[in-house]
């Protein structure tokens, strides 16, 4: 069975900290992930096989190899394939996730997100969004709906 490409964010849907605080910071260095969200990410994660693709502009100060040592650290049972591609002409989130979608020719895909630019997103795509709220993240009821959406 082919795998469930996961565009996954990490603020608002991980990392949970207010914008007007600083993160706080784990033992490695790193900042916090909510432990309640990395939980419903790891239920997620054991009900289908994904492949993740880290969609956060974190993704453009750290290598893959840290990555998945910070998601190693904070047990996230899946590791990150890759990056979306950093692309010159995508003024925001959106056009990020479907150019990468388009050049991958994925078909069976799910973004969790807190990025607004995503409800501009067509039907078709739109469809396969989890749009969380920031100081929410991943929370049960963000599962719930990823559940109704991988079945």
């Amino acid at each position: 069975m082919p795998k469930i490409t996961l565009i996954l964010d990490l603020d608002g849907v991980l990392i949970t900290t207010p914008m007007w605080k600083a993160d706080e910071i784990d033992t490695d260095g790193y900042s916090k992930f909510n432990k309640d969200c990395i939980n419903n990410l790891n239920i997620l994660l054991s009900m289908a096989e994904f492949e993740i693709w880290l969609s956060s502009t974190r993704r453009t100060v750290k290598k893959l190899e840290e990555f998945n040592l910070i998601f190693k650290n904070r047990n996230i049972k899946s590791s990150i394939k890759g990056f979306l591609p950093t692309y010159d002409n995508c003024k925001n989130r959106k056009d990020e996730v479907l150019k990468f979608i388009k050049e991958t020719k994925v078909s069976d895909f799910l973004i969790i997100d807190d990025d607004k630019s995503l409800n501009g997103l067509e039907l078709m795509y739109k469809q396969k969004l989890i749009l969380t709220s920031y100081l929410k993240g991943f929370d049960k009821s963000k599962l719930e709906e990823a559940f109704s959406k991988v079945r």
